[in-house]
């Protein structure tokens, strides 16, 4: 047995008694209990045939639409988490971050839209961004990658609503639950001992599991679980960025330079400027709204994260007619990942706008010329909160220079123009490197193809910029929970149930980042015509040779960076119910919760990120800062593309420069200044209260079960955030907002067995989701300074009174119970959301968006004269806000069919099959385009438009499929789990205006609508595990997952895909051994 064998017995107790046994039990809790009585209990689930059994069990006689995982099932599926074991359930998929499941989607709808509980009490837990850029968790969504399997008794996914049920879900209500110690007959020991061997990184890893169950006495009995992970794992992807800047005009207009080049350098001299050379004929084929690689980038991730989790129980049962249960959890997910690349980085720049003709500068020995020379490159300026070396070297100019305060760290323009500087450079007009760090237009091309989608699938270009950048994330998550689950008879016919619960999930992370540059190289190849995965990514010089490198002053970018997000959960609940008769009972209760949200972020100041010690300052080599990296584990690298580069290393950058130190020391300023947009607190109040009548009796002579009632659901939300503020440490004025709705949730549920061991189900519902936390902010992430003389002032707020998504449900199912844990079904589900917020453009006074007390406050804050007197006359502003928008409509159809062998002759009936496949269509329509109002004298110029696309991360056809053997000794499964291509991003960039050169009220669009789709490719996971038991308490196991070594692979673009993402986690395989006593 592993330790997850020996867990609570499972019998038949209708999961919808959740008001009748502790509330916050799932089905799955409750028919172990029920299965289990003091110490006459046996342990019923044995082995993974019985665990199926026992969870088409719960499915059958529940009067809801479920489904569930028992404990042998989780702990036996080859998966890394609780994510890789649900996804085995209908309807529900996940999406990979690092190989291993983080978020699941149910029929359509993500975390966002789901009710997670842990022991009856809701869960939030964050975690921070992983391979795919998702960055740190900032929603309602539960991260499972932060919980080991094994901690678990069962996992039951609830896909219909009660009245009894609290309201929050859209999609299905997710019950986890850890184990029972009086479930046990006796004292229990267990202990597993894994290791696990990945084969991207060739590394092997601990997996540990214990379990301790104890009777103290018959009625009453402790038991603790723990949960150990220390795992190392390389990934290698190609990667193409998804945005605005595929476009060659989009923020090429390089002034000075005639005429205008909208992409690269000009064929020939003809004009003003310095950047010409291109092939004439290449360049007639790039048009400006060509759309060209711009950010292409080979990279290699190094990830080692520690996974530590923790159960206690107490469970305390005098009597039949009273048990408490005090339960406490604990989780702590540290994440170490360091991401290197190479990418073009100069393919995605214009360097400045500043007027670079030569003669139009200005004389050098002037103030205005000085000025203009400044604004060619980036430049410190001291401020309150920006140190330019001025508080270590006394303040003033250093000798020689004209705007540098730091001996160690020049400004970029006395770096390249004075003569003290050790990376002078003669320039008779003292712009000296100013034309190697435009970017893009100083690229000439030298050969190209465009494609009949106006996509350039081949270019060979020269004087590319490289970047070799460096990316390391430390993060921590710890979860904290503890609950208290009372039931307690009043009488025969009256029973109460309460819980009492508290949560807390802090993730707390820090990011640096370094940067090498190589300036100007030539023969750079791109070449998508070939048939692979990945594209020819050859950059025409040595990457791997470290001389090939160097930092640039203005350029090469340190960042440094600190975040914290805190969610915080208390519930409190009480139900009664009364058995009128043997047919009839009626539930009431009150449910109170409250959610807490917080989030902080500080950043080094960016407009110095560019501005660092180089080689020749800081008397370096590039060797002492940086390291030789291996590329391609798992893909199929292109013909061309380097398997190896130069790259920075964290650790010698730490060392050398003190990039870490938050702090201002003799290389420069790095403080982590606060980002007051960033610093949100949230808080939402939840009461609400319900009646609900079950019954169970017949209807036409046949068996008729079920539910319906009302809750009534009241919410009071409290935002506090900042307006005004901006990056760099400018904190803006505080404000506060509050908010309340009410809702009436009417939901039913109905189940008739219409033919022996057949039912036909019924459900519909009336159900919300509330908004993201972070979405209900007051707070502002864009605010003038100023007034303009025509233009409306235009500002990004939060949206305190955002409205919760709201729909109807409605579900169909018939379902065929056959032998012992046979099922086949067919449910067939429809979602229509009335509302889906999005942040949409409009026009308002400020006097409309914030009240009395909280107006004054923020006029209070406003320096401009202009501005004030404008706010204060009711002007009207172009506001970008999250608000109500046009919903959509999700349905489909969830096939189930679950069957042992055991009608076969010996040994066939040892086997068995699992399968279930899913279908979904689904439409919404998503903002486009939010124009915002262009003048203060016109009304009605906000435009916002919208087009239809499928749910994100849905895919249209999923199927899952387990093959397994068992007999008393020996056991083995293979498992697959198919999920048909999806779309993950629609739009590719949402903008102001359409793409072009004159589409922005006659003049260039630099942020253009991109009304086309991300997605993600097919892909079968094939995972299997065998086990054998030596002894009657020692089992060997073999489990591997992604067998078939299956790549992630994602492209953009709907009528000719390229490739965005291929990427390759690798094949992982574990051995151990499980001891029960």
């Amino acid at each position: 047995m592993s330790p997850t064998e020996a867990r609570p017995a499972t019998g038949t107790t209708p999961p919808d008694q959740a008001a009748t046994a502790p509330l916050g039990t799932s089905p799955v809790e409750q028919a172990a209990t029920a299965g289990a009585s003091g110490e006459d209990a046996d342990i019923i689930v044995t082995g993974f045939r019985a665990s199926l059994a026992s969870a088409v069990d719960l499915k059958r006689e529940s009067s809801q639409i479920i489904d569930a995982i028992t404990a042998e099932d989780i702990g036996n599926f080859p998966d890394a988490n609780l994510a890789e074991s649900i996804q085995r359930l209908p309807g529900i998929s996940i999406d990979r971050d690092n190989g291993e499941g983080r978020s699941i989607t149910v029929r359509g709808l993500g975390g966002d839209f789901q009710q997670v509980r842990l022991n009856g009490a809701d869960a939030l837990s964050i975690t921070g961004g992983g391979n795919d850029a998702s960055g740190a968790n900032r929603s309602r969504g539960f991260d499972f990658n932060t919980f080991a399997s094994e901690l678990f008794g069962g996992v039951t996914v609830t896909k219909t609503t009660s009245a009894a049920n609290d309201e929050g879900s859209l999609g299905a209500i997710i019950d986890l639950t850890t184990g029972r110690p009086l479930a046990y007959k006796k004292d229990r020991y267990a202990l597993g001992l894994e290791g696990e061997y990945r084969e991207n990184g060739k590394t092997v890893n601990p997996r540990l599991t214990g379990l301790v169950s104890k009777h103290i006495t018959d009625t009453l009995g402790v038991l603790g679980s723990i949960a150990y992970q220390d795992q190392k794992q390389q990934i290698d992807s190609y990667q193409r960025s998804i945005g605005a800047f595929d476009y060659a005009y989009r923020n090429s207009q390089l002034q000075g330079v005639t005429p205008n080049t909208f992409g690269f350098a000009r064929p020939s001299t003809a004009g003003t400027g310095a950047t010409f050379g291109s092939d004439p004929a290449a360049y007639a084929l790039i048009t400006p709204t060509t759309l060209i690689p711009a950010l292409p980038s080979i990279n290699r991730q190094d990830l080692h994260y520690k996974r530590l989790g923790a159960t206690g129980t107490i469970q305390w049962k005098p009597t039949s007619h009273t048990e408490l249960t005090v339960d406490g959890v604990y989780s702590r997910y540290q994440q170490d990942l360091t991401t290197a690349g190479i990418t073009t980085i100069g393919l995605n720049r214009n360097g400045t706008n500043a007027n670079a003709a030569r003669g139009a500068l200005g004389a050098a020995n002037t103030a205005a010329g000085l000025t203009n020379r400044l604004a060619l490159y980036p430049n410190c300026v001291p401020s309150a909160t920006l140190d330019c070396g001025q508080s270590l070297n006394g303040g003033g100019l250093v000798a020689g220079t004209r705007a540098s305060y730091n001996p160690n760290n020049l400004n970029p323009f006395d770096y390249y123009n004075s003569t003290v500087s050790p990376g002078y450079i003669a320039d008779a007009n003292q712009s000296a490197f100013y034309t190697q760090l435009i970017g893009r237009p100083n690229t000439k091309i030298r050969a190209a193809n465009v494609n009949s989608a106006g996509q350039a699938d081949y270019l060979v270009l020269d004087d590319v910029d490289w970047r070799s950048s460096t990316q390391r994330v430390a993060g921590k998550t710890e979860f904290y929970q503890g609950t208290v689950n009372l039931r307690q008879d009043l009488g025969d016919t009256l029973r109460f149930d309460g819980t009492a619960g508290y949560s807390r999930s802090k993730y707390t992370g820090e990011t640096t980042l370094a940067e090498f540059n190589a300036i100007d190289q030539d023969n750079y190849t791109f070449d998508e015509r070939g048939s692979g995965k990945m594209p020819v990514f050859s950059p025409g010089f040595d990457v791997a040779n470290p001389q090939s490198w160097s930092l640039v002053k203005g350029l090469s970018s340190i960042r440094y960076l600190t975040d914290e997000i805190v969610n915080t959960f208390r519930v409190a609940r009480g139900n009664l119910t009364w058995s009128v008769n043997d047919e009839f009972k009626v539930l009431a209760g009150m449910t109170y919760k409250r959610f807490s949200y917080s989030s902080n972020q500080g950043r080094r100041n960016s407009d110095i990120e560019a501005i660092n010690p180089t080689l020749a300052e800081a008397r370096l080599n590039i060797t002492d800062l940086g390291q030789t990296l291996g590329f391609g584990k798992g893909l199929d690298v292109s013909a061309g593309t380097p398997t190896s580069f130069y790259a920075p290393d964290i650790g010698k950058f730490v060392n050398q420069f003190g990039i870490d130190c938050n702090c201002i020391n003799k290389w420069g300023d790095f403080r982590a200044q606060v980002d007051a947009r960033q610093a949100n607190r949230v808080t939402e109040n939840d009461l609400s209260g319900y009646l609900q009548v079950d019954w169970d009796s017949t209807l036409l002579g046949l068996p008729f079960r079920g539910n319906a009632g009302t809750r009534i659901a009241k919410t009071i939300v409290r935002g506090t955030g900042s307006v005004g503020a901006a990056a760099n440490g400018v904190i803006g004025t505080t404000v506060t907002a509050r908010n309340e709705y009410t809702d009436f949730l009417p939901a039913m549920n109905a189940t008739l067995e219409f033919f022996p061991d057949t039912l036909l189900r019924f459900a519909t519902a009336k159900v919300i989701s509330r908004p993201q936390l972070a979405a209900l902010t007051p707070g502002t992430t864009s605010f003038p300074t100023g007034l303009n003389a025509t233009t409306a002032p235009q500002i990004t707020v939060g949206n305190p009174y955002l409205n919760p998504y709201r729909a109807t449900n409605i579900d169909w199912a018939i379902e065929h119970y056959f032998g012992r844990g046979g099922i086949v079904s067919v449910g067939f589900f429809i979602k229509n959301l009335e509302n889906f917020p999005q942040q949409i453009a409009g026009e308002y006074p400020l006097q409309s968006i914030y009240d009395g007390p909280t107006l004054q406050s923020i006029l209070a804050g406003i320096t401009s004269p202009t501005l004030l007197a404008y706010t204060q006359a009711g002007g009207t502003y172009a506001v970008r806000q999250f608000n109500d928008a046009p919903g959509g409509k999700i349905k489909g159809v969830e096939v189930n069919v679950q069957s042992n062998f055991s009608f076969l002759p010996a040994p066939l009936d040892n086997f068995g099959v699992t399968a279930n496949y899913t279908h979904i269509a689904s439409r919404l329509n998503y903002l486009t385009s939010a124009q915002l109002a262009t003048t203060r004298t016109q009304s009605g110029t906000a435009v916002n438009a919208f087009a239809p696309g499928p749910f994100l991360n849905t895919s249209p056809d999923a199927f899952n499929a387990t093959f397994y053997y068992e007999d008393k000794k020996f056991s083995a499964r293979v498992s697959g789990a198919y999920r048909k291509q999806y779309v993950t991003r629609f739009p590719l960039a949402a903008g102001t205006c359409a793409v072009g050169l004159t589409t922005n009220n006659g003049a260039v669009c630099n942020s253009p609508v991109i009304s086309d789709f991300g997605y993600r490719d097919s892909q079968l996971n094939v995972d299997a595990a065998m086990a054998y038991s030596v002894t009657d308490f020692a089992k060997l196991t073999l489990e591997g997952r992604n067998l078939t070594n299956a790549a992630t692979y994602s492209t953009e673009y709907q009528a000719n895909p390229v490739a965005q993402n291929y990427q390759s986690t690798g094949r992982v395989i574990t051995a151990g051994l499980r001891v029960v006593f």
